[in-house]
C-alpha cells in the first residue's frame, strides 16, 4: 500500500458513505442531471458499485474512484466478469492523489482476485500509462453497448486499459478487432 502519512485510502460501499460525502463525490463528479440526487438514490443507484477513497487526516477526500461490478464484456461468445474503473477524480489536481489512489486501489483488487478495466480519451492515455498501467490503444471502436435496444459503439472514449487483467483477459483485449469485437452488458 503506497500511503503518505498525509493521506489515508479506504473502500466503501455505498450504504457505507455519509450523506456528505455522497455530496462531495457529486460535486466532484460534475454530471449535471446527478446534481440534485438525493442520498437515497445515489445508494440505490450505485448499491452493485465500491467507493474507494483516499482522504487526508481530516478526513477530506483527495481522490475518488468507482468500481462498477454491474458490468460484463462478452468477447467471443463468452461472458467474462469484470469490472470497470468509472467516476475517477482528483479534488486537488497536480498532486500526485489520484496516481496514489490508483496504485492502491490496483493493489486492493489484485490482491481480491478481481478483474478489472477503464476507459479513457486518447489525451489522458500517457498519464494511465506514467501509472503502469497496460493500454489497448484506439480499441474503444471495437466495443458494442446495447442502448434504447440496438448495439452501437460508444464514442466517449479511444482507448481501454487494465487495472488488473489477467494474462487471458489481456490476450482477449488484444485481439479485439471490428470482426472480434467486445460486448458491454450493464446488469
Amino acid at each position: 500500500m503506497l500511503l503518505t502519512k498525509d493521506t489515508r485510502y479506504s473502500v466503501k460501499k455505498p450504504d457505507e458513505l455519509s450523506d456528505d460525502e455522497i455530496k462531495i463525490i457529486l460535486e466532484n463528479w460534475d454530471v449535471v442531471e446527478w446534481n440534485e440526487m438525493e442520498p437515497g438514490e445515489f445508494r440505490n443507484k450505485f448499491k452493485k458499485s465500491e467507493f474507494h477513497l483516499l482522504t487526508d487526516p481530516l478526513s477530506n477526500m483527495l481522490s475518488i474512484a468507482r468500481i462498477n461490478f454491474n458490468f460484463k464484456v462478452k468477447i467471443e461468445e463468452f461472458e467474462h466478469q469484470i469490472a470497470e474503473l468509472a467516476g475517477f477524480v482528483t479534488v486537488e489536481v497536480l498532486q500526485g492523489y489520484g496516481k496514489v489512489l490508483l496504485i492502491n486501489l490496483v493493489d486492493n483488487l489484485k490482491n481480491r482476485e478481481i478483474e478489472a478495466i477503464g476507459f479513457c480519451k486518447k489525451k489522458n492515455s500517457a498519464y494511465y500509462e506514467s501509472c503502469s498501467l497496460k493500454l489497448f490503444y484506439d480499441t474503444v471502436k471495437f466495443l458494442k453497448e446495447m442502448r434504447d435496444g440496438k448495439w452501437f459503439t460508444p464514442t466517449e472514449d479511444d482507448d481501454i486499459f487494465s487495472l488488473t487483467l489477467s494474462d487471458s483477459s489481456v490476450l482477449l483485449f488484444e485481439k479485439l478487432s471490428h470482426t472480434n469485437p467486445a460486448y458491454l452488458i450493464f446488469e
